[in-house]
């Protein structure tokens, strides 16, 4: 029983460790995850705390307890995957497809059918562990938690074994996880007009993959998006500077026939909002669906550079065109 419940009661733990410290590190701290799932909350900042305080306390209580207190625990664990899981299927039926925002940034996930089968598969691990446990603790009366199994001496080697069992399946799961995130690279744009945007603030309509006497950046985000909040945030520090090298344009993409024109973030006072109308801009630069992305558009209407995806890229790539910017003059 311990080779089965102590690896999936570890796995389960990291998944929470994970969460809580990838919205921590965040600059939002998780609470526009309350967004893009459509929760109403009042004050999204102290809920965004208390979620990652309950994830922590939970994260350590499955592997430091044992005994019945184990068991609480491992109910908590059920609480928090299956909560998690109503409301992203809740969101999925309101037509909701932004990142839900659940490891922070590390682990990007939009609302969709493949978040709601991982969601399936952590509430199915949870409630594993917590049937197992119970019958453990009350009707066969052994030591059920991490602490005393390993304890056991009948049970180390058993449960080492699938500790590191375990571990593999986790690194592969990871390394698949990261391959099937990463963006192919971009193409040049070639159809006349692909780059085309409208600017709700006057209605024109202005494509940014034309030649044009300014160098162009453009930062690509989405509604509910905390990392785009982060990158807008390093946009926002070096505008002064990067107004005086380049035009700077926040991209949103837009469904055809959409009502919604409005910024779903603050954005800097240089920068001018666009609408990417059916997605043809991002499709020409192969953006992909993850945001934040950024791209920077030469004079001749070609992309200069790779693409700049997440937040941390994108701050990069700010930073570099700042630092031209501000360079003294040879």
């Amino acid at each position: 029983m311990h080779a089965f419940v102590v690896p999936l009661t570890v796995f389960l733990a990291v998944v929470f460790a994970v969460s809580a410290l990838g919205k921590l590190r965040s600059a939002d701290r998780g609470s526009a995850s309350f967004a893009a799932l459509q929760i109403p909350v009042r004050h999204p900042d102290a809920a965004a705390i208390a979620l990652i305080a309950a994830e922590a306390v939970v994260a350590v209580g499955l592997v430091s307890t044992g005994g019945w207190l184990f068991v609480g625990f491992a109910g908590a664990a059920l609480v928090l995957t299956a909560g998690l899981l109503i409301v992203v299927v809740r969101a999925h039926r309101k037509g909701a497809t932004d990142d839900c925002g659940c490891f922070g940034e590390w682990i990007p996930s939009a609302i969709g059918p493949r978040l709601i089968l991982r969601n399936v598969m952590l509430t199915i691990a949870a409630s594993a562990v917590l049937a197992s446990s119970i019958l453990v603790q009350a009707l066969l009366g052994g030591p059920v938690g991490v602490p005393l199994a390993l304890s056991s001496p009948s049970s180390v080697a058993p449960t080492v074994g699938a500790l590191a069992a375990a571990a593999l399946i986790a690194v592969a799961t990871w390394a698949t996880v990261r391959a099937s995130a990463a963006t192919p690279a971009a193409s040049s744009p070639a159809d006349r007009g692909a780059g085309a945007v409208v600017v709700p603030e006057t209605g024109e309509i202005v494509d940014l993959l034309a030649a044009g006497s300014r160098a162009r950046l453009l930062v690509f985000v989405s509604p509910g998006c905390h990392a785009c909040e982060t990158a807008l945030t390093a946009l926002r520090a070096a505008e002064v500077d990067l107004n005086g090298l380049v035009d700077l344009y926040v991209v949103q993409r837009a469904a055809s026939g959409t009502a919604d024109t409005a910024s779903a973030h603050s954005l800097p006072r240089a920068a001018r909002f666009a609408l990417d109308v059916g997605g043809s801009l991002s499709a020409s630069l192969g953006t992909g669906r993850a945001t934040p992305v950024a791209a920077l558009i030469g004079t001749d209407g070609l992309q200069a550079g790779p693409l700049a995806v997440g937040s941390d890229e994108t701050a990069l790539l700010i930073d570099s065109i700042r630092a031209l910017a501000t360079a003294p003059p040879a």
